[in-house]
């Protein structure tokens, strides 16, 4: 899955003159956005379908991955298992 991740960004980063560099600022921007969310409590996290676990996977993940769309995924895919498992 991180194979695929890393080629999905590389992918769209190619129209850029720095598509490395592009990639990790915005990532940085993401990573912040994620810290301010820690500020929150938890029934708003769970309101908005996160846990605090969530948002430290995201910090914890490399770089040059984006935490916003591996949280989606991650999410999607627990979505998925409960409903196959109710």
């Amino acid at each position: 899955m991180r194979e695929y991740i890393l080629s999905e960004a590389a992918f769209q980063d190619q129209a850029f003159a720095f598509p490395r560099l592009r990639r990790v600022i915005r990532n940085w921007f993401s990573r912040r956005y994620l810290r301010k969310l820690e500020q929150f409590d938890d029934y708003m996290l769970s309101d908005i379908g996160l846990t605090r676990a969530d948002l430290r996977h995201g910090q914890s993940l490399p770089h040059d991955v984006d935490p916003i769309a591996e949280l989606s995924r991650v999410r999607e895919r627990s979505a998925a298992k409960e409903q196959r498992h109710p």
